[in-house]
């Protein structure tokens, strides 16, 4: 074993300039950085990618490989262009919120049109199992509405909902609600459902039974697979959300919020032929977490059993890929994992020292690169 020292001035001086022409990287913290597709200018100020630029988290622009393109100045101005797509006809859109506006496609909407929002909207939304589109109107929202489907709501006095495989009503929500449910694949199966809120609530379907007491503050529920085989799994709120308790086939919790939680996961693994569990300990709500791979203290200490992932805040922290390389560093002040455009622009300030390894050897960088070395295996 020996080592070599290396002169990086040529490279990087201090944290402010680092430059890596192997890997297209250059930086000029904390004004700019540049790494592959990527581009930073003050970041998070501005940050620029090979099909998309953002600025502030406002201004966001974004084309596509087949000529479609959007800028959002959110939540006041969108326009776009979508490209032809099979039966869909190529279009340009646009939207000056509330005044007017038409967009393809936000969340799970499509076809959005809106004048004087929230005077008047209407959008579509995909219905796969059924084969086809329901569109929906509302008037003064969230008042007036209505679907062709036959679903509408004058709201809160009364409104009626048809979902996939039920119906949903209510009268002067949400005092009253209740619905009826069909047979389905997915979940708890044929019933109905009734709440008189904030009083009592029934829940009565196939594989669920479930009551409510000043909901949501204490319910007990029995689940059963299809057919009620077996035992039932049971939850407990009592009250919710402080305790929570539950034993079914897929899942075993124990919840005293926020002071403590146990929770146990069930599954079937199809390469093991059988089932499997994994579990994870929480005290504090999520600041000591205990899983079955790893131990996290936020933000002071996270390890892994395979040692492939260790950090004491705000002073180490190493990480060893599948590959069998390496990272280290001395200090690692910001406290979540590894994230790329912090470490392009700002870790640097932070950071006396850092260790990367490969199967073949070691690189060491101390006091921002101005001192470098190798150390062959």
């Amino acid at each position: 074993m020996f080592a070599e020292l290396l002169l990086a001035a040529t490279f990087q001086v201090g944290p402010f300039y680092e430059q890596r022409p192997a890997d297209d990287y250059l930086a000029v913290r904390p004004f700019y950085a540049h790494e592959g597709d990527v581009d930073d200018v003050l970041w998070p100020v501005f940050t620029s990618h090979r099909d998309w630029w953002r600025f502030c988290f406002l201004m966001h622009y974004q084309s596509q490989d087949d000529g479609g393109w959007q800028f959002d100045f959110m939540p006041l101005w969108f326009n776009g262009h979508k490209p032809q797509r099979g039966e869909y006809a190529a279009e340009d859109y646009w939207g000056l919120f509330p005044i007017y506006g038409h967009h393809p496609h936000i969340l799970l909407m499509y076809d959005i049109d809106f004048a004087l929002w929230p005077v008047w909207t209407r959008y579509r939304m995909p219905r796969p199992s059924e084969g086809k589109w329901l569109t929906t109107n509302t008037v003064l929202f969230p008042f007036f509405s209505w679907r062709d489907d036959g679903a509408w709501s004058f709201w809160p006095f009364y409104g009626i909902n048809h979902q996939r495989e039920s119906d949903h009503q209510y009268a002067l929500w949400p005092i009253v609600t209740w619905a009826s449910y069909r047979e389905d694949r997915d979940t708890a199966g044929e019933g109905s459902s009734w709440m008189v809120w904030p009083l009592v609530g029934r829940v009565d379907r196939e594989r669920e039974r479930q009551w409510l007491f000043i909901p949501p503050f204490f319910s007990w529920t029995e689940v059963r697979n299809r057919g009620w085989l077996g035992e039932p799994g049971v939850r407990l709120r009592c009250p919710w959300p402080i305790v929570d308790i539950e034993a079914t086939s897929s899942r075993d919790r124990v919840s005293i919020f926020p002071l403590y939680e146990h929770v146990t996961l069930n599954s079937y693994a199809q390469e093991s032929g059988g089932q499997v569990s994994s579990s994870v300990t929480r005290f504090g709500w999520k600041l000591v977490e205990l899983y079955d791979d790893e131990t996290r203290v936020f933000p002071f200490w996270t390890s892994r059993k395979d040692d492939s992932y260790f950090r004491l805040w705000p002073f180490w922290e190493t990480e060893t890929r599948k590959d069998g390389s390496s990272k280290s560093r001395l200090l690692g002040l910001f406290p979540m994992r590894w994230v790329p455009s912090v470490d392009r622009n700002w870790s640097k300030f932070w950071t006396f020292y850092e260790k990367e390894s490969n199967p073949v050897c070691t690189y060491h960088s101390l006091l921002w690169g101005i001192i470098r070395w190798r150390t062959v295996k």
